[in-house]
């Protein structure tokens, strides 16, 4: 049986964010929240903090969910601070993210931490918002590979095109089996660069994020032959 998910929030001086996420998304197969706030050393700041905290776990008990706090030490080396996040979410290996409230590192150590679960093995989705939550993210929990030379090759020719390629007329374009380029496409796709239909034949075309990665990629061609 599959394990149920683990909701993951940081948590500033206000529930209601975090209210609203739980209540929005549902709580059918969830099994526990972990909500991540900052030890402050500030009396005023710190007592925001803890009214916060205490007003979604009031909220996760009235809806039979078990909620499990945790202030984290900020005045630390940043491994140290995804130490104490691992120290909470070690046993759980479904996990749900949303990075929407609290401090800025915190945010980030949870994010970072979201994308090292998800290397090491763990089932891991990450969200945000938009600050009046009004639209919702989907956010990257993988870092795509560099494409080789072939790869890149394609990116190219893709991008400078508009909509979908053929794969078959790919492989023409670029002199190239079509098993070899079949290859290379089911690599891109699996990064992120390209987004294909499953017909046939096959139409392709590169993504956003492919975009980028064609950009970064020309920009770095670009610089090597300057010297």
């Amino acid at each position: 049986m599959e394990e149920k998910v683990t909701l993951v929030f940081g948590v500033g001086f206000t529930a209601e964010y975090v209210i609203r996420a739980i209540s929005e998304r549902g709580i059918k197969d969830v099994s526990a929240v972990a909500v991540f706030s900052v030890a402050s050393e500030e009396e005023f700041r710190k007592r925001q903090a803890e009214e916060a905290m205490d007003a979604i776990i009031k909220y996760l008990s009235a809806i039979g969910i078990t909620g499990y706090p945790k202030y984290i030490s900020i005045k630390q080396p940043f491994d140290y601070i995804i130490y104490q996040i691992s120290d909470v979410l070690w046993t759980k290996n479904n996990l749900e993210f949303y990075i929407i409230g609290g401090m800025r590192i915190l945010n980030l150590a949870l994010y970072y931490y979201a994308m090292l679960a998800k290397a090491l093995g763990k089932r891991v989705k990450a969200y945000s918002y938009t600050e009046d939550m009004s639209y919702k993210y989907e956010l990257p929990v993988i870092i795509p590979a560099k494409p080789s030379d072939a790869g890149y090759e394609i990116l190219d020719y893709l991008g400078s095109k508009y909509g979908e390629v053929y794969m078959n007329d790919i492989a023409k374009i670029l002199n190239k089996s079509l098993p070899t380029i079949s290859k290379q496409i089911d690599f891109l796709e699996k990064q992120g660069y390209v987004e294909c239909k499953e017909t046939k034949p096959k139409p392709c075309k590169i993504t956003d994020l492919g975009k980028v990665c064609l950009q970064t990629l020309r920009g770095l061609k670009s610089k090597m032959n300057k010297f």
